[in-house]
């Protein structure tokens, strides 16, 4: 199985965009310490891993429409379908072996294993996994229709992705945050292995037409690329902002609206469809995130920057409780925000932030020395 040059690992990369960070770095320390890597990933992702070293099993999926009452998050249940109904097939029909698995947390490793039969079967996980949201348990069922075809083809029970990812059950677990940054202490064991977050080295880009003021504060605003669509809310950022003239706004609205929906914008508040997040966060003085991990990774490691989360599902209620409760920045409610609230949230901020900007080195701190173990955990892992 495993040759002169090092053990063969096959590896399932994430499906969705927030996922694949993660999963580039570690790929890429495997075949530096000489492991042979092979990566089912999806199409759209391929050129992100052309330089990793490893042997790439390209896949692909037929277009999706989901029906107008549908939400667009919709899409990822059948593209998580589609994706388990290729990589199966195709594994069914290799002769390939390896020593070890490796999968996003959102693959049902104990289930798809019975195709792949390979000894050890090791998750990454993205976010720190905390509990089941009410939104984990009431749409289960809706999750698991695309994979029900998938079931019956390959005479599996795989597992709803968000409730394989919360429950957390592989043999061993890459953490990519902290043990610090981990919302819950008591579940940790020694199956656990906290390897510290990366962060996707990107290229400038040079059409962001956008120069800060060095005479104003900047505040950048940013829901990410799956719960953005929510346009009231950009709405009360305009409102919250309009008349404080001493700060410039910088809101990533994302692809789901026009920036001239949001109407007439006051001087100091710019709207775009895209921002180059790593550009933006290198010179920004306050951070307004839906607290997904890898924008707080980002803020925490590029600039130690101090965060106001506004947390919109899932593990993202988990990352605003440890941001407050590290005392790093604050937690917001989504459910009754106002630009009102809004601005009495950067006034805190802002009175408040030697306290956050304490919190933020402590966590970037335990992020830089987890990073630091990465090599030596492989080296236990893949032996």
């Amino acid at each position: 199985m495993s040759t002169q040059n090092g053990k063969n690992i096959l590896v399932l990369v994430g499906l969705f965009d927030g996922h694949i960070p993660g999963m580039i770095e570690i790929v890429k320390d495997l075949t530096s310490l000489g492991h042979n890597v092979t990566c089912y990933i999806l199409d759209k992702f391929k050129d992100r891993l052309k330089n990793t070293g490893t042997k790439l099993k390209v896949f692909s999926i037929p277009p999706i429409n989901v029906p107008p009452y549908m939400s667009k998050k919709a899409v990822n249940v059948f593209i998580t379908g589609y994706s388990y109904d290729a990589i199966l097939t195709d594994a069914v029909k290799s002769e390939d072996k390896y020593d070890y698995l490796l999968i996003d947390s959102f693959f049902d490793g104990n289930e798809i294993n019975k195709i792949f039969k390979i000894p050890t079967v090791i998750s990454v996980y993205i976010f720190p996994i905390g509990e089941e949201t009410p939104f984990v348990k009431e749409f289960e069922e809706r999750r698991l229709k695309p994979i029900i075809p998938v079931n019956k083809k390959f005479n599996l029970n795989i597992r709803d992705f968000l409730r394989v990812h919360y429950i957390a059950d592989a043999k061993y677990k890459l953490m990519l945050t902290s043990k610090l940054f981990h919302p819950q202490s008591e579940v940790i064991d020694d199956s656990f292995y906290f390897i510290g977050p990366s962060i996707e080295e990107r290229p400038i880009d040079n059409n962001f037409n956008f120069k800060k003021d060095e005479n104003k504060k900047l505040i950048y605003i940013s829901l990410g690329t799956i719960f953005n669509d929510n346009f009231e809310v950009f709405k009360q950022f305009v409102e919250a902002f309009r008349n404080w003239k001493d700060f410039q706004v910088v809101i990533s609205i994302g692809k789901h609206f026009d920036v001239k929906d949001l109407g007439d914008l006051p001087e100091n508040i710019l709207a775009f469809n895209f921002v180059p997040q790593l550009q933006i966060l290198k010179i920004a003085d306050i951070f307004i995130t839906h607290g997904g991990i890898n924008s707080i990774n980002e803020a925490i490691l590029l600039n130690n920057l101090p965060i106001i989360v506004i947390p919109q599902e899932l593990d993202q209620f988990d990352n605003a409780k440890q941001i407050e409760k590290l005392e790093a920045g604050i937690n917001i409610n989504n459910n009754n925000l106002s630009p009102e609230i809004i601005r009495n949230a950067v006034i805190k901020f802002l009175e408040n932030k030697k306290k956050y900007k304490i919190g933020v080195e402590k966590i970037c701190k335990s992020f830089k020395e987890a990073r630091e173990e990465r090599k030596e955990v492989y080296k236990k892992l893949f032996i």
